[in-house]
């Protein structure tokens, strides 16, 4: 039986803007002409300390930001750049918008899906020293951006080895998810945001909800699966519902709920931090 999923739909609430900070200083803004958009967009890119003085190739992580942020956000908020100096690893992200890093279904010119996967990465793999392989790729995120981790590393399961998906809106797609909204305004919104999936129980809204996604990946080659959430956070429980679809489909995943921990900063600087030492430990990311 199929659970329903119950979305909150103060839609600021996704993601918290970002105002001003100063990034590391190995995190640079570059920017892309992309084909998919049509226009410019930027990303950041955040190198390892030893890139130009070695000559080897490093593997890559997309880092994907919430709704209402931009490319920055990352780099402002939370001590990225200290710990990825642990790693050996290039971290690059993008400016997503409020795209949800999909293709619209519902306005053509609005290919964020393609942005990342048929513009970003091979711009990245043939400006940057990457190891240009799926097993040396991965992608996470917070809030929208967890849920176009899971989206992302799902559908393209073949060019990512792992997702991490801190606080996700993983449910965002999921059909019977939603509840009324709470006025105009927020109807408004709604549909707004909702339109870029595509009508409820539609072949586009299964193409973009996680939740449909696993079972299209073959077993063998699902990617590693990270999900946390902290337990008082306002998508705790479509966290919980997808980990209940994992566990009952025998999907590897790892899982952290951490109390009390809401929808905040604080608790994302944590997560990555442990997922950059996840990743370390996969034959893709390993220490050379």
């Amino acid at each position: 039986m199929r659970s329903v999923i119950l979305l909150t739909l103060a839609v600021c609430a996704f993601g918290a803007e970002v105002r001003t900070g100063v990034p590391g200083r190995n995190i640079q803004p570059y920017r892309l002409k992309s084909e998919a958009l049509g226009e410019e967009r930027f990303f950041n890119v955040l190198l390892p300390v030893d890139y130009e003085t070695a000559t080897r190739r490093y593997p890559t992580l997309y880092l994907l930001h919430g709704l209402g942020e931009d490319h920055t956000a990352w780099s402002l908020m939370t001590n990225l750049s200290g710990y990825a100096s642990k790693h050996q690893v290039i971290i690059v992200m993008p400016d997503g918008g409020r795209s949800w890093y999909v293709n619209s279904a519902a306005e053509p010119r609005a290919k964020f899906e393609d942005l990342i996967v048929k513009d970003l990465i091979p711009y990245v793999d043939s400006h940057f020293r990457t190891i240009p392989l799926p097993r040396a790729r991965a992608v996470a995120g917070l809030s929208m951006g967890g849920y176009g981790a899971a989206f992302l590393g799902l559908k393209h399961y073949r060019k990512f080895t792992a997702f991490g998906a801190f606080s996700a809106a993983v449910g965002i797609a999921h059909d019977g998810m939603a509840r009324k909204p709470a006025n105009a305004e927020a109807a408004k919104r709604t549909a707004q945001m909702m339109a870029l999936f595509g009508p409820a129980e539609s072949p586009e809204r299964k193409e973009r909800d996680p939740f449909a996604l696993l079972e299209k990946v073959p077993a063998a080659e699902m990617p590693g699966i990270y999900i946390a959430c902290g337990g008082q956070d306002f998508l705790i429980a479509q966290n919980r519902e997808f980990v209940r679809v994992l566990a009952e489909r025998k999907i590897p995943y790892e899982y952290r709920e951490v109390s009390p921990r809401v929808h905040s900063w604080d608790f994302w600087d944590d997560q990555i931090d442990i997922f950059l030492d996840m990743l370390e430990k996969r034959p893709g990311f390993a220490p050379q």
